[in-house]
């Protein structure tokens, strides 16, 4: 029974499934012909106008990578800085708990695609990710701000706000360690690795690559700190994903004919990123239910079905682009690089 419960655990097509299930679900109670009108009724140029936003967002990632990349001296153009983002992120998508700690395989992409240790690419992406993340510090430290100054607070608002403020203690915590305090972090690690070692009994070497790879990316991590201007310059930057989204909903509401409000599609796009981390694949169905259920608080007077749609084109504008044009990538850094194995050969 055990060993059947682990099996379902791990398998990525029960995480499919439940994603999928939960998506028709949510169209079902929006009432699937209703959703279907609301889809429908979209303006064509507001649509254009999101997928454009949605797209864009994908633009500043392969940029912030890029950089890290010339930063760090790994030899990789734009275009390809591209295509190993898109790809790195098409794997993350696809799989169960990907963007939990999908670092690694987008580390492994970089190294199997440049002449740069696995350590450095690793360096790289996860300097990457903090500096994307801290818009999200930004924007709800602005929003609890506006919150704390403007608003009253009822009972949901409250806890809204103590989620935020707990959501930002934690990821400023890790960003002050990871890009101030780096010997901190890893000394709280390395005595992490003593204690289960002296509580399992086991010998000083199990960890000892681990600790050596450790090192070795602390050591990159040092080198990208030595350019406080460049880390200044990418973190302006990373704030553009978070505009581009912003604008991406506005077009889409726009588009079915509900009055846009940006303080309302501020807060929802902010709080519905929690969503992501969620284990189903991509945060699929439940960030659709959570995005469903923000714009009907927001937005009292929207039908089940409009916001329904509207999270969906969301996603569609958003997050599967991302799939299809990730897969492609994928496919091309494959025949790139087999080809050059090929040529080496001959």
């Amino acid at each position: 029974m055990v060993s059947w419960l682990e099996r379902v655990k791990d398998s990525k097509y029960v995480w499919y499934g439940l994603s999928t299930a939960m998506i028709f679900v949510l169209i079902y109670f929006a009432d699937y012909q209703k959703f279907i009108d609301a889809v429908r009724s979209v303006k064509p140029v507001s649509m254009a106008i999101a997928f454009i936003f949605g797209i864009s967002v994908f633009l500043v990632f392969g940029y912030i990578w890029h950089s890290f990349f010339r930063n760090l001296e790994i030899s990789s153009g734009l275009y390809k800085s591209y295509k190993m983002f898109m790809g790195g992120h098409f794997m993350n998508s696809i799989t169960p708990l990907g963007q939990l700690g999908g670092e690694p395989f987008m580390a492994y992409v970089v190294s199997k695609n440049t002449d740069s240790s696995y350590e450095k690419s690793l360096s790289a992406v996860v300097s990457s990710d903090i500096v994307i993340a801290i818009p999200v510090m930004t924007y709800t430290t602005a929003g609890v701000i506006y919150l704390l100054m403007f608003n009253n607070f009822s009972s949901f608002t409250q806890q809204v706000f103590y989620l935020m403020l707990t959501g930002l203690a934690v990821l400023g915590l890790l960003v002050y360690l990871l890009w101030f305090d780096r010997n901190k972090l890893v000394g709280a690690i390395f005595g992490l690795f003593d204690v289960v070692q002296t509580k399992f009994g086991l010998s000083q070497d199990f960890f000892g690559s681990l600790r050596d790879r450790i090192r070795s990316i602390k050591s990159a991590l040092d080198e990208v700190g030595r350019d406080p201007l460049h880390l200044a310059k990418v973190s302006i930057i990373s704030h553009l994903y978070l505009v581009a989204q912003f604008f991406c909903l506005y077009f889409i509401l726009k588009g079915l004919g509900v009055q846009p409000s940006i303080l309302r599609i501020y807060f929802t796009v902010i709080l519905a990123g929690l969503a992501i981390f969620s284990p189903t694949p991509g945060g699929s169905g439940t960030f659709e239910a959570a995005f469903t259920g923000l714009l009907m608080f927001f937005y009292p007077e929207m039908a089940l079905n409009t916001a329904v749609a509207a999270a969906v084109l969301f996603r569609l504008t958003t997050y599967w682009p991302g799939i299809v044009i990730g897969y492609f990538c994928l496919l091309k850094l494959r025949k790139t690089r087999e080809a050059k194995e090929k040529a080496r050969r001959d």
